[in-house]
């Protein structure tokens, strides 16, 4: 059963250079999971040899896994051009195109276009405002995929995340000494990491769960797919969820 609490980087008092790091760690622990590139299959198969492809990103944050899914769709020869977007803009921390203002993935402004992506965000989002998302794009019959990297069974995993947070934090880029002083003297990014790691898991929407937010957004023209992605030697799975106009 999914549990909402808080997480600090949703919260509009949350200070911006610690969201910012705290999105800077996580694009780099990306980098040692399976995830990007079995997002990056899924993705796909709603997409065109030959021509160019474009993803408008959701609740981005600084790029997250993104800059490593356009390389393994380039790989399997794909033309992809990426916009990404946020309601907390963070153009610096990705030399990828940043919409500039703030976006709401409930409502999205009809002059950016493009096969809809969210990556390990979906769970931020209440039930209300989550079937806003799906609703968004299905009214609109524009393609939607929600990939996580999460699972509420996976909650106890979390307690190696601040372990994690000391190995990987030196990859971090760009170098900031902020980065550093808050990870290593002033221990506070691996106990907000561990803390919003953990509320993601119990914040995942089960399959179940997503089934029942689509339940109500039915039409022979558009179809739901969903399932769990397995990550190699991982014990659980993570959840997704896609959307695409009926052919």
């Amino acid at each position: 059963m999914r549990i909402h609490l808080f997480e600090f980087e949703d919260q509009p008092w949350f200070p911006r250079r610690l969201r910012q790091a705290m999105q800077s760690y996580l694009a780099v622990a990306y980098r040692v999971t399976p995830l990007p590139k079995l997002w990056a299959e899924q993705l796909a198969s709603l997409m065109t040899r030959g021509q160019k492809n474009d993803l408008l990103d959701l609740a981005s944050g600084a790029a997250g896994p993104v800059p490593m899914i356009l390389d393994e769709l380039h790989r399997l020869g794909f033309h992809v051009q990426v916009t990404l977007t946020d309601r907390f803009p963070n153009p610096a921390a990705s030399p990828l195109p940043y919409w500039p203002e703030p976006v709401d993935a409930r409502h999205v402004p009809a002059n950016l276009c493009g096969i809809r992506t969210m990556f390990a965000s979906f769970h931020h989002f209440q039930p209300d405002d989550a079937r806003g998302i799906l609703r968004d794009a299905f009214e609109r019959r524009i393609p939607i995929c929600v990939f996580e990297a999460t699972s509420p069974t996976a909650a106890a995993t979390a307690i190696l995340i601040p372990i994690l947070v000391l190995v990987l934090t030196p990859m971090v880029r760009p170098f900031s000494w902020m980065q550093i002083l808050f990870t290593y003297l002033i221990p506070i990014l691996p106990i907000l990491i561990f803390w919003d790691g953990l509320v993601s898991h119990l914040r995942t929407y089960s399959v179940a769960e997503l089934r029942e937010l689509t339940r109500d957004l039915k039409s022979p023209d558009y179809a739901w797919q969903m399932g769990k992605l397995q990550p190699g030697g991982a014990p659980f799975g993570v959840p997704y969820l896609i959307g695409r106009p009926a052919h």
